[in-house]
C-alpha cells in the first residue's frame, strides 16, 4: 500500500499524531489552545480588534467577512493571534486589508440534541472562534492591489453575467459551480441535489482544476510551450482560479495536488497522488489543526483515497476484463490483426466501468457519509453517470460564457444558453430520482468498532482483487479459459463487495429509552421500545424555527429511524405539534397519530387530519384506559376522562402512562408519565382516580408553569426523575419557581432542556447530552 513512499509515511505519521491530539482524551499538541482562549471571553463582551481580512461572500442579504490573525482588546484582556467572522450591510471594505473593528463578542451555538449541526465545532473547524455582533468599522489600510479588490470584483461581475443571461435559480446554480458562488443558490435546489446524492457537483473541486488548469497546461504544451513555461503559467492560472473561486477545501486540495504535478513535470520526477495528497493535508492541518474535523476536509481527502483504494482497483477488475475479451477477439481474428469494437459494445464498456467505479466509490464513503448526515441517498452511483459527463460541458461553457460576457455581453448569453438546457436537464433528472422509493435510506449512528469492521472487510475484498490481478497475469494456454476465470472471479469479487456494503444497513438493535429532546419552548419526546417499536409524544416549539426540520428530524435520523410507529399528540398548541406538521409536509413517515378522543375541533387540528390524509397516515384516537404499544412497552390513556369538554385546550390534554416490561413477565421494570399541558385542577382529578402511583419518570406538565405540578399529584407519583422541558428565555416565566419548589420535595433528581440539552432516561439512569458544569 505505501511501499517506497517515504515522504508519505512522515506525512500520514503527522496526520495521524494531530489527529489523536484533535479527537483524543489528552490534547497533547495544545490544538484547541486558541479555542479555549477565545471562550474565556464571555458573551457580550466588548472588544476591539484588528486583524486581516482573508474572505467574505454575501449570506442571507448581508455580507459574511472573516478576519484572521487578528489581536483582541477588551477589559479581560488581550487575546492575540485569533480568528471571528463578523456580518456587515456593505461589501465595500476590501479582501486583504488590515480592519480596525469594534464590537461584542458572540459564541457560536452548540449541539444541544443527537444529530444537530454543531455550529460552534464547525467554525472551529475553519479556526474561527467567535462573532463579532453590533461591529463598528474603525477604519482599514490597504496595500496598492487588494485595496481595488480585484478578485471579489470579477466574481460580482461573473456573478451579474450568470444573473443576466439566465433565470435566477439557474444562474444561482452556475454561479456556485464555475466560481464558488453559493450566495444566490436557492435552499430548495441545493436541499434536492444533496437528497439525491450530487450536491458535490455544487462545489469548486478537482472536476474544475481539470476542466481548468489541467486543459490549459496541455493547450500550452501542445503548442511547443517548455515545461517551465507551460507549469508557470499553468500553476499561475491554478491559483487565480482558487482565489476566485473563495479558496474552498476542496479547490485548496485538488490546486496543491496539480502545482505538486506540475513540479514533478518540470523536475522530471514521477507523480505519485497519495504522497501529493498527504503532502496537501499536511500543509492545511499544521496551519490549522482542527480541520481534521471539518466535514469537507474529511469527504475531500476520503474521496482521494475511496478513488485510489477501492473505486480503481474494483473498476480495474473489470477493465482487466474488457482487455481480455478484446485479445480473445484478435486471436479469433488472426494473431497480431487490429480489431475494432463495435460502438454500442464501446459503449456498454464506459457505463459499466463508470458503474463500477462509482459503486466503489460510495461504498468506500458509505461510513463517512453516513455518520455526517445519518442517511445515505440509494440511487447516488446511477445518478453520477447521468450527471457527471455533463458537468465539463457545463463548467467550460460557464466559464468561457461568463468571461466573454464581460466583454459583450450578447456575445456571453450566446455561449450561456445551453448551459440553461443542461441545467434544466441536471433540475429534471435530480427530481425524478428523489421520487423512486426509499430515495434516501436513513441509517442513523455507527459505533467505532462498526466502523472498524466495514473498513475491514473492505480491505479484505480489496486484496482479493489485488490477489485476483496478480493471479490473472499467470498465462493460461486456452484464452477461453482465461476470459472465463477472469469473468466468474470478476463476479464473486464484486458479490463480496456489494455483500460488505449491504453490512452497513444492517440496522443496530434498539434498546428501551426516553430521549426528551432540547427543542426550546416546547416538547418533543422520543421513545424506542426494546422490541424495534418507535414511539414520539409531542413536537413542537415556539421559540425554534423550523424545530421540525433542524432538530427533529435530524435527531430521527441519528437513531436511524426511518419513520414512527405512534407519534401521540397531547393537544393543539404549536409548541406541541408545529415539528410534526413540518415532518408531514416534508413526508416523513408516520404510521399513525394518536389523540385524545376528547380533542376539541380546531384549525389546526383541520390541518393535521388532512396532512395525515395526504401522508397515508393512520389517526387513531384514544379513551380513558385504552391501551396503545407493544408486547415491551405500553402507554394507557390516564386523562382526559370520557365525555369531557373545556374551553381551555390545555385542560384536555392526552395524559399517558408508560409502562416497560423488560423480560415480558407482567413486571413493571420502568414507569413513566406524560401530561402535555395539564393544569394543577387536571392533575389532582388523575390523583384522585386512583389511576396512577409512584414513576420512574416524570414528564413535567405545561414546562413548569407555576399552575401545574400539584403538591398532591406530584407526591403521589414520587417520581425518581423530573425534567422540565423549557427555553432558557421565553415570555411565560418557565419553569416558575413555586413549582420548581415543589418538584425538588417530590423529586429525586430534576433536568432542565435549557440547562442539559437533551436528557435520555434508561432503566439504568440518566444521562445529559450537556454536562452542567459546562
Amino acid at each position: 500500500m505505501l511501499r517506497g513512499r517515504r515522504l508519505c509515511k512522515i506525512s500520514l505519521l503527522i496526520i495521524i499524531t494531530i489527529a489523536f491530539s484533535v479527537y483524543g482524551p489528552w490534547d497533547y499538541l495544545g490544538v484547541y489552545t486558541k479555542a479555549n482562549a477565545a471562550d474565556c471571553m464571555p458573551e457580550g463582551t466588548q472588544v476591539q480588534a484588528v486583524g486581516m481580512i482573508y474572505h467574505k461572500e454575501i449570506k442571507n442579504d448581508s455580507v459574511l467577512y472573516y478576519v484572521r490573525n487578528a489581536t483582541v482588546d477588551s477589559e479581560i484582556g488581550r487575546l492575540s493571534n485569533t480568528s471571528f467572522i463578523f456580518k456587515f450591510n456593505s461589501d465595500e471594505i476590501p479582501n486583504y486589508c488590515k480592519l480596525n473593528i469594534k464590537g461584542k463578542v458572540s459564541h457560536f451555538m452548540t449541539a444541544r440534541n443527537d444529530g444537530a449541526f454543531d455550529m460552534n465545532n464547525y467554525y472551529q473547524s475553519m479556526g474561527l472562534y467567535f462573532e463579532l455582533s453590533n461591529p463598528e468599522v474603525l477604519g482599514y489600510s490597504c496595500g496598492l492591489l487588494s485595496g481595488k479588490d480585484i478578485l471579489y470584483k470579477l466574481s460580482k461581475a461573473l456573478d451579474a453575467v450568470y444573473h443576466w443571461a439566465l433565470p435566477g435559480e439557474e444562474a444561482g446554480f452556475l454561479s456556485s459551480i464555475a466560481i464558488g458562488n453559493k450566495g444566490d443558490l436557492l435552499g430548495d435546489l441545493k436541499e434536492l441535489f444533496q437528497t439525491v446524492g450530487v450536491a458535490h457537483v455544487l462545489a469548486v473541486s478537482g472536476l474544475h482544476v481539470s476542466v481548468v488548469c489541467m486543459s490549459f497546461y496541455k493547450l500550452l504544451r501542445r503548442r511547443g510551450k517548455s515545461f517551465i513555461c507551460a507549469g508557470i503559467l499553468a500553476g499561475i492560472v491554478a491559483v487565480f482560479y482558487g482565489l476566485l473561486t473563495g479558496g474552498s477545501i476542496s479547490s485548496v486540495r485538488a490546486i496543491c495536488m496539480f502545482l505538486i504535478f506540475l513540479l514533478a513535470d518540470i523536475l522530471g520526477e514521477a507523480y505519485d497522488s497519495l504522497t501529493a495528497l498527504a503532502v496537501v493535508a499536511d500543509f492545511l492541518l499544521l496551519g490549522n489543526p482542527l480541520l481534521v474535523r471539518n466535514g469537507s476536509f474529511i469527504f475531500s481527502f476520503g474521496a482521494i483515497l475511496g478513488i485510489w483504494y477501492v473505486a480503481l482497483p474494483f473498476s480495474g477488475i473489470y477493465g482487466k476484463y474488457c482487455n481480455e475479451r478484446k485479445k480473445l477477439m484478435k486471436s479469433d481474428d488472426g494473431f497480431g490483426k487490429a480489431i475494432k469494437k463495435p460502438i454500442h459494445r464501446v459503449i456498454v464498456e464506459y457505463f459499466v466501468s463508470s458503474f463500477i467505479f462509482s459503486i466503489g466509490i460510495y461504498g468506500a464513503m458509505l461510513p463517512i457519509v453516513t455518520q455526517m448526515y445519518h442517511e445515505t441517498p440509494v440511487y447516488s452511483s446511477i445518478l453520477n453517470l447521468l450527471i457527471l459527463p455533463l458537468m465539463p460541458v457545463l463548467l467550460g461553457l460557464g466559464l468561457l460564457g461568463g468571461f466573454l460576457g464581460l466583454i459583450y455581453l450578447p456575445l456571453g448569453k450566446l455561449i450561456l444558453m445551453p448551459c440553461h438546457f443542461v441545467i434544466y436537464i441536471f433540475e429534471m433528472i435530480a427530481s425524478m430520482f428523489s421520487k423512486l422509493p426509499n430515495a434516501n435510506a436513513i441509517v442513523g449512528h455507527r459505533g467505532i468498532i462498526r466502523i472498524i469492521i466495514y473498513y475491514g472487510l473492505i480491505f479484505v475484498a480489496w486484496r482479493l482483487s489485488e490477489l485476483f490481478n496478480s493471479h490473472i497475469d499467470a498465462e493460461l494456454i486456452n484464452p477461453r479459459t482465461r476470459i472465463s476465470y477472469i469473468r466468474r472471479k470478476m463476479l464473486v469479487t464484486m458479490g463480496l463487495f456489494i455483500v460488505v456494503i449491504c453490512t452497513w444497513f444492517i440496522p443496530s438493535k434498539q434498546s428501551f429509552e426516553v430521549d426528551i429532546l432540547d427543542v426550546g419552548q416546547g416538547d418533543g419526546i422520543y421513545i424506542s421500545s426494546q422490541d424495534g417499536v418507535r414511539f414520539f409524544i409531542d413536537g413542537g416549539s415556539t421559540s425554534s424555527d423550523a424545530v421540525g426540520k433542524y432538530t427533529l428530524l435530524p435527531f430521527l435520523k441519528y437513531k436511524g429511524a426511518s419513520h414512527i410507529d405512534y407519534w401521540f399528540l397531547s393537544h393543539m398548541d404549536m409548541d406541541h405539534v408545529s415539528g410534526v406538521l413540518e415532518l408531514l409536509e416534508s413526508g416523513y413517515r408516520i404510521d399513525n397519530i394518536v389523540l385524545s378522543a376528547e380533542i376539541p375541533s380546531d384549525d389546526t387540528l383541520s390541518q393535521l387530519l388532512e396532512l395525515c390524509k395526504a401522508n397515508g397516515t393512520n389517526v387513531l384516537y384514544m379513551n380513558q384506559g385504552d391501551k396503545c404499544g407493544s408486547r415491551h412497552l405500553s402507554f394507557t390513556c390516564i386523562y382526559p376522562f370520557d365525555g369531557m369538554v373545556s374551553d381551555d385546550i390545555n385542560a384536555l390534554s392526552l395524559a399517558l402512562l408508560m409502562e416497560y416490561d423488560e423480560d415480558g413477565d407482567g413486571t413493571v421494570d420502568y414507569s413513566g408519565f406524560f401530561g402535555g399541558d395539564l393544569g394543577a385542577e387536571q392533575e389532582i382529578a388523575i390523583a384522585q382516580s386512583g389511576n396512577v402511583g409512584h414513576v420512574d419518570l416524570l414528564k413535567v406538565s405545561h414546562h413548569g408553569s407555576r399552575f401545574s405540578s400539584d403538591s398532591e399529584f406530584l407526591s403521589l407519583l414520587s417520581p425518581d426523575v423530573a425534567v422540565i422541558s423549557c427555553a432558557k428565555v421565553n415570555r411565560y416565566g418557565h419553569p416558575a419557581a413555586e413549582a420548581v419548589e415543589r418538584i425538588e420535595a417530590a423529586a429525586g433528581s430534576i433536568y432542565y432542556t435549557m440547562d442539559s440539552g437533551r436528557v435520555r432516561a434508561r432503566v439504568g439512569g440518566v444521562d445529559v447530552f450537556i454536562q452542567e458544569s459546562q
